[in-house]
């Protein structure tokens, strides 16, 4: 009987958290990004509204069908059809709409949000003119309906904006009782007599009617603009509050991480040396024990200068001075750069590293770009068996990013503990039984990295079958 292999887990790295990607300020102060999340939310929020309408369209027309004699008493026409056509139209709209909104969540910042929405309003005030059309533009209250995108325009858009959306809608609707007066189109409406739409302005209680029915859809539209513009303030203001009190923490802590890192890195240096200067006798021969007393002391300095090193990095990556411009790079040089840096450690644990690198250049800080990939083969050659083997591959396809793929043969990592191997200070319990001296940075500096140059990571792993990291580039120009 063959074993099954365990199979693989895959995890694809979230670019653009408020963590890794500081958040531009509008001149209010507000943050551009959560602006950005605010507007996909009411994508997704229209998005639910037209599901109600899409039921209502529907349910009409399925009473028009069934209760036809109903209709019949109520002097009322039965709908032919258009209010499905309409619903399905609606429907293949909401579902387009609510790809796209899915789409700009998983690649921020949510740039077409603005876009999705207007799109949205315009093409349901041609929707609602033509429902408007067939109801009646003068005789009935449905032109009313019109006020419902206008204040959804007044909350989600600027003040001159929703202007726009206004005169759009005014348009329309004068274009509808325009085309129905003039006798160039005109609906059968829902009247089965004719005659009554002349008519029905003398009757007595027409304008009870008229009004009752134009105080109800004022309110509703009260209701909805009060309650979503509260829904939408609240939200804001506590985003707000809650993004600067983050980017609040992590200026501290950077600044914390720098002052301290700064305050450590000449002692260590000056104990590394000392320890290294009576390894090497200037003190007098050494008793065997204290031989091995200071050899553990020079193998602790190693780590702990290791570790300030990565912490100056993240520092560095999370500072907000001034970071060198990104220039043109040959990515396959950065490969082998990399590789020769791990060499000594790949050596020491008889790691075979092959690689497979076809010309590709990115646009990227060289510095980080650097710190990225030493970082990911580091973590290959270490967390690989000893003889193993690592493999690097670089592809350029033409038009399009270039991939890298960093492959091990190692400890592999479970399924739960993917999402958290790019947090700060995060190792698995694998990871610290395998390799006791590493810092838990390393991938932490390699998703900062990676969120400032939006490179997609993936990471597809399965314990005792090794890791394999896959790096796509954006397309450079």
């Amino acid at each position: 009987m063959i074993e099954s292999s365990p199979p693989r887990f895959v995890y694809e790295l979230p670019l653009g958290t408020a963590e890794d990607r500081a958040p531009s300020s509008d001149s209010d102060g507000t943050s551009a990004s959560l602006q950005d999340v605010l507007l996909v939310e009411n994508v997704l929020w229209f998005v639910r509204l037209r599901w109600i309408a899409i039921a209502a369209l529907l349910a009409f027309g399925a009473a028009g069908l069934i209760a036809h004699d109903f209709f019949l008493v109520l002097g009322l026409r039965s709908p032919l059809g258009w209010p499905f056509v309409i619903a399905t139209l609606l429907l293949l709209m909401n579902l387009a709409y609510l790809g796209h909104a899915k789409l700009m969540l998983q690649m921020p910042p949510h740039r077409g949000a603005t876009w999705n929405l207007w799109t949205q309003i315009i093409l349901d005030l041609l929707a609602l003119t033509v429902v408007v059309q067939f109801l009646g533009s003068l005789e009935t209250p449905a032109p009313f309906i019109y006020l419902a995108h206008i204040v959804l325009a007044c909350i989600f858009f600027s003040r001159r904006q929703s202007r726009i959306v206004l005169g759009v809608a005014a348009a329309l609707y004068a274009l509808s009782v325009g085309l129905e007066r003039l006798q160039l189109f005109r609906a059968p409406g829902i009247y089965r007599d004719s005659a009554l739409p002349q008519i029905l302005t003398r009757h007595p209680t027409f304008p009870w009617f008229t009004m009752l029915a134009a105080l109800a859809i004022f309110f509703v539209v009260w209701l909805l603009a009060s309650h979503l513009s509260g829904l939408v303030r609240a939200q804001e203001a506590e985003l707000v509050k809650a993004n600067r009190r983050l980017i609040t923490v992590q200026r501290e802590k950077a600044r914390h991480m720098l002052r301290t890192t700064h305050e450590l890195k000449a002692p260590f240096a000056a104990i590394a040396a000392n320890a290294q200067l009576l390894l090497k006798g200037q003190c007098g021969v050494l008793p065997e024990g204290a031989v091995e007393v200071i050899q553990k002391i020079g193998l602790r300095c190693r780590r702990l200068a290791l570790e300030i090193q990565e912490m100056l990095q993240l520092a560095n990556l999370q500072s907000e001075d001034e970071q060198p411009p990104p220039v043109r790079l040959d990515l396959p040089d950065l490969l082998r750069w990399a590789i020769a840096r791990v060499g000594a450690a790949a050596q020491r644990r008889r790691v075979i590293v092959e690689e497979v690198l076809m010309p590709a250049e990115v646009v990227a800080v060289e510095d980080h770009l650097k710190m990225l990939l030493t970082n990911v083969i580091s973590n290959a050659v270490i967390y690989s068996a000893e003889g193993g083997i690592v493999r690097v591959r670089c592809d350029g396809p033409p038009c399009a990013g270039a991939v890298v793929t960093v492959e091990d043969e190692g400890i592999g990592i479970p399924e739960a503990k993917l999402p958290r191997i790019f947090d700060d200070y995060y190792r698995t319990e694998e990871a610290v039984r395998y390799n006791r001296d590493s810092t838990g940075l390393g991938l932490a500096i390699a998703r900062r990295v990676a969120v400032s140059h939006g490179i997609r990571v993936q990471v597809e792993s399965a314990p005792g079958r090794g890791t394999r990291f896959t790096l796509r580039f954006p397309a450079s120009a």
